[in-house]
C-alpha cells in the first residue's frame, strides 16, 4: 500500500475514534448518576487503575517478546 493511503486511513481511524469518544461522552452525560461528584471521582479512579493495568500488561508482553 502506498504511504499516502496509509496516512489517509490512519487519519480516518483518528477521526472515527474522536466520534466514538464524543458519543460515549454524551451517553455518559445523559445518565443522571454520572453527574454526581462522587461517581465522577470513582470513574476517574477506575480509569486510572484500568490504564495502569493495561500499561503493566503491555510492558510485560513487550518485555517477554524482547527476551525471545
Amino acid at each position: 500500500m502506498k504511504p499516502y493511503k496509509i496516512v489517509f486511513f490512519e487519519f480516518l481511524l483518528i477521526f472515527a475514534s474522536v466520534l466514538i469518544f464524543r458519543s460515549f461522552w454524551m451517553i455518559l452525560d445523559s445518565i443522571d448518576v454520572m453527574n454526581n461528584e462522587s461517581v465522577i471521582w470513582l470513574s476517574l479512579i477506575a480509569g486510572v487503575l484500568i490504564t495502569l493495568l493495561s500499561f503493566l500488561m503491555l510492558n510485560k508482553y513487550v518485555d517477554s517478546k524482547k527476551e525471545k
